[in-house]
This record gives C-alpha cells, structure tokens and sequence, in this order.
C-alpha cells in the first residue's frame, strides 16, 4: 500500500488523533513561529493540517500540499470550523512541488518525512521555491544511529505502516541538509509518547499484524525498551519515538 492509499484510508483518526492535533512537537512549532511575520508560507505533507493552521498565524498567505485528497478533506473541514480563510490546499508530492522558484518566505513540514519517497529530492524542492534567506521548519520522528535500534525501529514502523519509508537519524538529517544546502540555526530534540494499540488503529494495522507487534515490543531488549521507553500498561504498551526540530536557513547558491 502506497502513503496515499493509506492516508485516504485512515484520514479521520489521523484528523482527531492528539498525536498529529497537538503535542509537544507542535507546540515547540507554534513557540519558533509565534510573533513574527511573513507574506507567504508553504507546509508540506499536512496531513489534516495542524501545522499548516499554525503557520496561517504568521503568514498573510500559505499553501499546504499532500498527496492524500482525503487527509486534504479533513484539513478543510477543520480550516472552516476555526475559521481560517488565508490558506489554500494542492495536491502534489513533495517530491515535486507545483511551485515557481523562490515563491516562498518560510516552509514548514512535521511529522510526514518519513513518509516521503525521496528525502533528498524533497530538501531540494524545498531550497527551489524558498527565497534567498528563506527559512526552513522540519519535524520528524528520528531514530537512532546504532545499528541494532535502528533496524528494530524501521522494522515495526513498516509492520504497522506499509506505507512507511524510512525514519532517518539526526546525524543523516544533518548530512542531508548539509548537502542541500541548509544552514541549521537550531536543533531541538523532543519525544511523542503514545499508546500501542492508539498507534496501531490510527494506521489501520491488520490483526494479525497487530499480534506480531505486541509481540515485538514485549520482547525486546533490555536496550530497546529503554531507548523507546516501553513500558507495560493495562492490556496495552506505552512507548516513545525521539523526535528532531530542525530550524534551517536556505543557503543561496551562486
């Protein structure tokens, strides 16, 4: 199953989950963005819009792309009940953004990286529509760079998600920016706390599917569970995943 056939499945829990509607990460958002002002914005990958909602406080005009029609529904639905009337949706891959160059004042995408096909190719399209100076929002679940932790990680990801890509490690996300030609002005390092079984219904994981990733966790490590965080609850499994806010500048090439 690809990310769109995914998110179009399950866009409702993603639009009422506290995960992606609040929480540390989009308040740490919210706090980069709060007080300051820009003509255009762009969020990526917005899911049912959360951070999109955020950066409409800040910008007379965003835009906010995904590839899934029914997230994209949500987001509207939610946009009308707060009243937004500065933001417009598109449909596009981040990958390939339906955008001139140097449009933008400020990018921001949380929480849908993981997701994309091509990571690289989507910082690139990012520096193409930002202008000069132009600043850079990335929130990510990241994972760690020991090998050990983070084959587990990316393994129960994809079993509950087949859509899942790849969750990268802050020393790959720093390379990678590095290379797009991304100044870091700051990284933030966070966690989202969830609940397994909420984790597993928001994205629709099969029964079966479900059972080997009770399995997976209850059995891990010593090493595992500390780093994740999981611990047994009543009739469920409380875990985190570390999550990066990356602050970027655009470079300007010559």
């Amino acid at each position: 199953m690809d990310a769109k056939e995914q998110f179009n499945n399950q866009a409702k829990f993603y639009s009422s989950s506290k995960t992606f509607s609040a929480g540390e990460s989009l308040n740490i958002l919210s706090n980069i963005l709060k007080d300051r002002k820009f003509e255009s914005g762009l969020d990526i990958g917005t899911g049912a819009g959360f951070a999109a909602f955020e950066l409409s406080k800040s910008c007379q005009k965003v835009e906010a792309t995904d590839i899934s029609e029914g997230m994209i529904a949500e987001a509207k639905k939610i946009m009308k009940d707060r009243k937004i009337n500065n933001l417009n949706f598109n449909i596009c891959p981040a990958e390939e953004l339906k955008y001139s160059d140097k449009k933008f004042d400020i990018v921001t995408c949380r929480t849908a990286a993981h997701h994309f096909i091509d990571v690289e190719k989507f910082c690139c399209e990012v520096h193409r529509v930002l202008k000069d100076e132009g600043e850079f929002i990335i929130v990510d679940t990241i994972t760690s760079d020991q090998i050990k932790l983070n084959n587990w990680h990316q393994e129960v990801e994809l079993i509950r998600d087949k859509s899942h890509i790849k969750n990268l490690s802050l020393i790959e996300w720093k390379n990678l920016l590095k290379k797009t030609n991304f100044y870091i002005k700051d990284i933030i390092q966070s966690k989202v706390t969830m609940n397994l079984n909420d984790w597993m219904e928001r994205s629709g994981t099969s029964e079966n599917d479900k059972k080997i990733l009770k399995n997976k966790f209850q059995n891990s490590d010593e090493k595992i569970k500390s780093f994740f965080g999981i611990k047994n609850l009543n009739n469920d499994i409380s875990f985190y995943w570390p999550v990066g806010i990356f602050n970027l500048k655009k470079i300007k090439q010559d």
